[in-house]
């Protein structure tokens, strides 16, 4: 589809309220940094937990109004939300604590992928995450410990060219 076939059946109030919530949802986090070095945070296990819990509301938040924008609208793929709009789509499902939703989402996204209305980079993105958070070995080496070090990838020795068919640079860093 052309660039501007695109944006004109783009939904411009759904992709606008997307946006706003991937927004509200990275403030939390930079809000955070502001606040509280990650010494700090080690440091201070009460402080730590009021703000584990602080992000894990707002995750819920975003998550139950994702999916009611999803019910009213459909899945935010590219064709109907533009790309940052399916992007923002995306950074909201990936910090969902539910796995059935995290799940569901991840279907909407290979689908979409299919058929060119999602990014393959944002599709193995969510993969991996969702593989991390299940207690899976990922895909694609997208996923990194807080030390640098990758996460376990499932059959290391073909993440190359895993990562080449979904247009990832062949370099990971912390392998």
């Amino acid at each position: 589809m052309a660039h501007s076939d695109q944006a004109a059946s783009v939904n411009a109030e759904y992709r606008q309220q997307l946006l706003q919530l991937a927004r509200a949802d990275q403030q939390i986090r930079d809000d955070a940094l502001k606040h509280y070095t990650p010494q700090q945070l080690q440091s201070d296990p009460g402080a730590a937990r009021a703000l584990a819990l602080q992000i894990h509301a707002s995750q819920q938040q975003n998550q139950q109004k994702l999916s009611a924008l999803m019910g009213q609208y459909g899945f935010p793929d590219t064709t109907v939300a533009g790309d940052d709009g399916a992007h923002a789509g995306f950074l909201i499902a990936q910090h969902a604590a539910d796995r059935t939703f995290r799940d569901a989402f991840l279907q909407g996204i290979e689908a979409a992928a299919d058929k060119g209305r999602y990014s393959k980079e944002d599709l193995a993105l969510f993969v991996d995450r969702n593989r991390v958070l299940s207690g899976r070995p990922q895909l694609y080496g997208t996923q990194h410990k807080s030390d640098g070090s990758l996460f376990d990838v499932e059959q290391p020795e073909q993440l190359q060219q895993r990562r080449a068919k979904m247009g990832l640079p062949p370099d990971v860093a912390g392998q």
